[in-house]
């Protein structure tokens, strides 16, 4: 297999030997709890990428992305205020008929579906987002719905057959939606006369409805099947734990063959995002959601994220330590390949690190590299700038620092580099640890001098006076470096000495542009005090 190609390639090669007219990618997601970037590999970027290279190759396709809103909630997620006593007034009803756990939305799935409407464009994504419920009532699965109560024992022995479950002969794979409490979540369906089913509720209610038009719902294994059908699915991909064996995929695949003489679509499993080594869940809420992720990185970074790695390689890393900034370094480093400004140590790296950053840019890449501050060094100027406030002040320290070539930046530029330190401070106040965060040392007390290396601490003024007519931050680290080898002393402990004479710590980010970003003249004026 040519290791150069591109996975959803692959995938896509595979997809289009079904020969159909069009290709439909999907994912699905039940918005009972908060959507978070964990559903959003799965359920919209692992689809958008097969969907992505079946557009480049000219076929017809379409993504869709299927809100599973008549699928009823079983709990209250974390963080959503409601009052244990009040939990009934939620629990058991569908998404679509739950009231909102907030004002302003039209009910619970509303709500949970802002979350992926109302910022999935600003990832480049057009998306198909359909509701489930909705198809029901349109009668889009009235024929499966007949067919499936029709042969319910069919079903049943496949479904115990793959899945080792002792489902009884009398089981219907029907959810009804009770007429008298509202509820879909305690109904048990137990008879069907072929225009009717009969059921109970633990309302106490017996009741007798068609099961048409909105009434009920497939159980889900067999709506999910279902649905393949309704929407043509070609391809889907979900999370791996549905992959197990007997498991949700096995028994849909089943099901399609055995029951429905239908060909199932081509289904990839992915893996878990995870933070800090926990897999997200929107009902415990230990989640990370999109909009969050715009605060403090750009849609290209969430998308190279995907891309650089196969569905089936497990992403684990943290808002909350250096994870976040090598994530923003290898994207970085693909950019500087990509515009031939570095290169790769071999050419089936360079070739996928290009390939992935083409496919993270939202349209294409423009022929000249766009102006993008190293996070890193973002993350470092808003601790000593306001960006907002000091425009010029920024621009002319990132021309000293060579991070841009010009002051004279277009509007469109500004914008954007506005955009990136902005993300940055965002960053820095709600996740950064504390090795992070860099302030000028106000007061320099015995503590910090009493760390400092002697022969290093002489040195302060000379390296003070040798500074003082430099102004670039790559020409100041390296006069640091040769005092310190002129003299005698490690350069490790001048840097040391340095740190701990402007920040009151022992490390951090290059010397040279630290002393910028601080403030030249302070700084200076600090390393000649502290020679005292």
């Amino acid at each position: 297999m040519d290791e150069h190609v591109f996975w959803a390639e692959r995938i896509a090669d595979k997809i289009l030997k079904q020969k159909r007219k069009e290709y439909v990618c999907e994912g699905m997601w039940t918005p009972s709890g908060y959507f978070h970037i964990g559903n959003a590999r799965p359920e919209i970027f692992t689809p958008y990428s097969v969907f992505r290279i079946l557009k480049e190759k000219g076929v017809k396709a379409k993504q869709n992305l299927i809100i599973d809103d008549f699928d009823p909630i079983d709990k209250i997620p974390a963080g959503i205020p409601i009052k244990k006593d009040d939990e009934d007034k939620f629990i058991g009803f569908p998404c679509k008929f739950a009231p909102p756990p907030f004002k302003g939305f039209k009910n619970w799935a509303d709500y949970f579906l802002s979350q992926v409407s109302g910022v999935i464009d600003q990832f480049g994504l057009e998306l198909n987002i359909i509701s489930s419920y909705d198809l029901y009532k349109k009668g889009k699965f009235n024929d499966l719905i007949e067919f499936s109560l029709n042969h319910s024992k069919e079903i049943t022995i496949v479904w115990n057959k793959v899945a080792g479950a002792d489902k009884p002969e009398s089981f219907l794979p029907i959810v009804v939606t009770c007429e008298q409490c509202g509820k879909s979540l305690f109904t048990t369906a137990i008879a069907w006369d072929r225009k009717k089913v009969k059921y109970k509720c633990k309302c106490g209610f017996n009741g007798e409805i068609s099961p048409l038009n909105g009434n009920a719902k497939l159980h889900w294994r067999v709506h999910w099947a279902a649905n393949w059908i309704v929407n043509n699915v070609a391809f889907e991909s979900g999370g791996k734990d549905h992959f197990s064996k007997g498991g949700s995929v096995d028994v849909g695949g089943a099901l399609m063959a055995e029951v429905f003489k239908k060909e199932a679509p081509y289904q990839v499993p992915t893996e878990f995002v995870q933070l800090k080594g926990a897999k997200m869940s929107g009902s415990v809420g230990n989640v990370f959601g999109l909009k969050e992720w715009l605060e403090v990185a750009s849609p290209e970074l969430f998308r190279f994220l995907f891309f650089s790695y196969k569905p089936n390689s497990a992403i684990d890393f943290s808002l909350a330590d250096n994870s976040f900034i090598l994530l923003n370094d290898r994207f970085e480093r693909a950019e500087r390949i990509y515009y031939g400004e570095e290169k790769a140590e071999n050419e089936r790296v360079e070739k996928k690190l290009k390939e992935a950053y083409a496919l993270s840019v939202i349209a294409k890449p423009s022929k000249t590299k766009p102006v993008h501050i190293p996070y890193s060094f973002a993350v470092q100027i808003v601790q000593f700038l306001n960006p907002k406030k000091q425009f010029a002040e920024t621009v002319k320290l990132l021309k000293q620092t060579r991070h841009i070539a010009s002051e004279n930046l277009s509007r469109e530029e500004k914008k954007l580099l506005l955009k990136q330190l902005e993300r940055a401070r965002v960053w820095l106040e709600k996740y950064a640890p504390p090795e992070f965060k860099l302030s000028f040392l106000e007061i320099l007390s015995e503590k910090e001098t009493s760390a400092m290396d002697s022969s290093a601490r002489k040195l302060l003024p000379a390296v003070a006076k040798k500074l003082s007519g430099i102004d670039s931050a790559d020409k100041m680290q390296q006069a640091i470096f040769e005092e310190a080898k002129a003299n005698d002393v490690k350069p490790k402990q001048l840097f040391k000495t340095i740190y701990l004479s402007l920040t009151g710590k022992e490390s951090g980010p290059r010397a040279g542009l630290l002393i910028l970003a601080l403030g030249k003249e302070r700084c200076l004026k600090r390393l000649k005090d502290a020679a005292n």
